[in-house]
């Protein structure tokens, strides 16, 4: 048996593109000629290529078993039938892939290390700012963190931040320096040297007592009230004092 095709000399007279402009053929008819070309011509036509394939043609199975006999592979990776690739069939290098787990290679000592840079990231050592990468800022303790220009974190003393802090208080032994926020004490003192801070812009104030007064000696200030009193003082004596921008105002006290 030989396939043909089907010709156009096959449609003729057939179907619905066979009937007149106006059929003049029942409902029942129509139906027929609309199926017509199917039934009659397309049908047989594919009956006749199942006939040949099933008559000419081997079947899969047919063809396995003759690849068997002729000696081919009869299974792939263990499995046979219509074997597919899974995972473990194939290194990744066999398929030009990466290895399952090649961080080593990638790592910073790595023979292809990826750099923070190249994936967007940070550098290992990097600062934001005035905070360094320790996460300091500065290196003196006790100050107070702030914003500054455009909103900047700075380190500021509390002086300078305006904190208003409780005054340090230090013992008179003599000979000392005036320091900012400062109250004085001295009890039995001999010799009251007073010196006025380099810049002239520290306030302080204090109290004191004479044992018998030695030297008295105050340098450094813009102004000082009643300073030939003190260098009268007497034994026992009580005298206090207030510093401000150089200004020196110092009186005894009544007991």
């Amino acid at each position: 048996m030989e396939l043909e095709k089907i010709k156009e000399n096959d449609l003729l007279g057939k179907g619905v593109m066979g009937q007149p402009e106006v059929p003049g053929i029942s409902a029942k008819e129509m139906q027929a000629a609309v199926e017509q070309i199917v039934r009659e011509v397309a049908i047989p036509k594919i009956n006749e290529v199942i006939e040949y394939i099933i008559e000419k043609v081997a079947t899969q199975k047919d063809l396995e078993k003759l690849l068997i006999d002729a000696g081919s592979v009869s299974s792939v990776f263990g499995r046979a039938g219509a074997v597919k690739a899974q995972k473990g069939d194939y290194t990744p290098e066999m398929v030009g892939a990466a290895k399952e787990k090649h961080a080593f290679e990638h790592a910073k000592n790595g023979k292809d290390p990826v750099l923070p840079k190249d994936i967007g990231a940070a550098e290992d050592e990097h600062a934001h700012g005035n905070i360094t990468a320790e996460g300091k800022i500065g290196d003196t303790n006790g100050m107070v963190l702030m914003t500054g220009l455009l909103g900047k974190i700075e380190a500021k003393s509390k002086q300078e931040a305006g904190f208003v802090l409780p005054p340090v208080k230090k013992e008179i032994n003599g000979s000392f320096t005036a320091e900012d926020n400062t109250v004085y004490y001295g009890n039995g003192i001999s010799d009251f040297i007073f010196v006025c801070d380099a810049g002239k812009t520290a306030e302080c104030r204090g109290i004191f007592t004479f044992e018998t007064p030695g030297t008295i000696d105050m340098r450094g200030f813009d102004f000082i009230e009643d300073p030939e009193e003190i260098k009268n003082a007497e034994a026992g004596s009580r005298w206090e004092f207030d510093l401000a921008e150089g200004c020196l105002i110092i009186r005894k006290r009544s007991e």
